[in-house]
């Protein structure tokens, strides 16, 4: 049990509740605000809380925000077409997230990028690469973008999409890959749009090439 979910049991918090802002919860639980993001984000990953711009964080799952239509299609849709709609939004995405994100979004994609930088198997990089795009979604402050992103990270968790990144992806390309998510983050933390694109474009290249060619 890490420090938040010691801090959620001791004040017996229940699902609908608002944990404190990051500055006061670090300093009471005496970890850092990096540590307090990570232990956030995991949690967030595992379904146990979600943080909406104006609410704070709060226990439990999100309100549904993606329609039904949108994970249906992807649903049906291959791993390519997938990534192809992926090319066409998401450099647009990082250029908005570079001229809207907040110090606080900029600190969070700075986390989930270091996590993927960090886990080794599958299922653990699938889920920090899924929060590391979503962040930037959700620096966008674009709740369609947003919808979009998160329906993107459902389909990848599709057994076609893990057959193929096992079949596909070695340990280099997934180095590669932590570049270009570190070549995405400086971007927006430049808050230069055109070099966010760029990169998020020759990011996803990389990700067809290594996937589909």
């Amino acid at each position: 049990m890490n420090s938040v979910q010691a801090y959620i049991a001791r004040k017996r918090l229940k699902e609908g509740d608002r944990l404190p802002p990051e500055r006061e919860l670090a300093v009471e639980l005496g970890i850092s605000r990096r540590a307090l993001r990570q232990s956030l984000t995991q949690l967030e990953l595992d379904g146990r809380l979600w943080r909406g711009r104006r609410n704070g964080t709060i226990l439990g799952r999100p309100p549904a925000s993606a329609p039904a239509g949108i994970d249906r299609s992807l649903a049906t849709a291959s791993p390519s077409d997938t990534m192809e709609m992926r090319f066409a939004l998401e450099p647009a995405i990082a250029a908005i997230a570079a001229n809207k994100a907040t110090d606080e979004d900029i600190a969070r994609i700075e986390t989930c990028m270091r996590r993927t930088a960090e886990v080794t198997d599958d299922a653990n990089w699938t889920k920090w690469d899924g929060a590391f795009h979503l962040a930037i979604a959700e620096a966008s402050r674009n709740r369609v973008f947003i919808a979009l992103v998160r329906a993107f990270n459902n389909a990848r968790a599709r057994p076609e999409w893990r057959s193929i990144r096992l079949s596909h992806i070695t340990a280099e390309k997934r180095q590669n890959t932590v570049a270009h998510h570190r070549a995405v983050y400086e971007a927006i933390r430049r808050r230069s749009p055109e070099d966010a694109a760029r990169a998020m474009r020759h990011h996803l290249s990389s990700v067809q090439t290594h996937l589909f060619d």
